[in-house]
């Protein structure tokens, strides 16, 4: 019998150690073993910086997962060429903690919320958490006042048509890279106001009326 998933509420919450295995299993059933990046290169990016590794959780239990990489400037641009994939990016190249005032862009490595095994609400309810809690996990990472653009890549075309609602535009074809999936990029301002007026349709859907004050006093 399946569990009533209305009424609970998703959680971000910072990622430990322990939760790697769980996020690698994870990549490897969404992206397959060819496209998921490897077991070590996770370890390594979380060892430089753990700030963007997000569980996101309901009822206690593991429903999916956000990874975000500060990147420094020499390895976005190769990125952003289109000349080297995700497992080519090292430790070094992104920024620590005591750097985040550095920080200028982000890069969306991966986001998967609920499952093919679970109920049809837990998508909608961990992006739902996700955009609720959208600046403060930038936060985390990156002073939002500095920041400037958001990249990811599409690994579906259904998640190049959500990037594309968000406000993300095409830099790369998946022909032009060598990874074989498109890169996007989206100005933070402009993906922080249109993160905000989703979030504020679904809580007039849900018959919600909750404020939500972390979009204020941004810009």
């Amino acid at each position: 019998m399946r569990k009533d998933t209305r009424n609970m509420v998703c959680y971000a919450n910072p990622a430990t150690p322990e939760d790697l295995d769980w996020i690698f299993g994870r990549e490897i059933d969404s992206y397959t073993p060819q496209y998921a990046v490897a077991r070590q290169t996770l370890e390594q990016w979380y060892g430089v910086n753990p700030d963007g590794f997000s569980i996101l959780t309901m009822n206690g239990c593991r429903i999916g997962h956000l990874t975000i990489l500060p990147l420094r400037p020499n390895i976005l641009e190769s990125f952003d060429q289109g000349t080297i994939v995700e497992r080519d990016i090292r430790a070094d190249c992104i920024y620590t903690p005591t750097e985040k005032h550095l920080t200028r862009n982000l890069y969306i490595e991966s986001i998967i919320a609920g499952s093919s095994h679970a109920h049809s609400t837990l998508p909608i309810k961990a992006l739902t958490c996700l955009a609720r809690d959208f600046v403060p996990l930038i936060s985390a990472i990156c002073d939002p006042a500095n920041l400037e653009n958001v990249y990811a890549l599409a690994a579906s075309g259904s998640g190049e048509r959500f990037m594309k609602g968000l406000g993300f535009d095409q830099l790369k074809s998946s022909q032009q890279r060598a990874g074989q999936h498109a890169l996007y990029v989206a100005r933070f301002s402009t993906l922080r106001d249109n993160i905000g007026a989703l979030y504020n349709r679904r809580l007039k859907t849900t018959g919600k009326s909750v404020p939500s004050p972390f979009w204020r006093g941004l810009g």
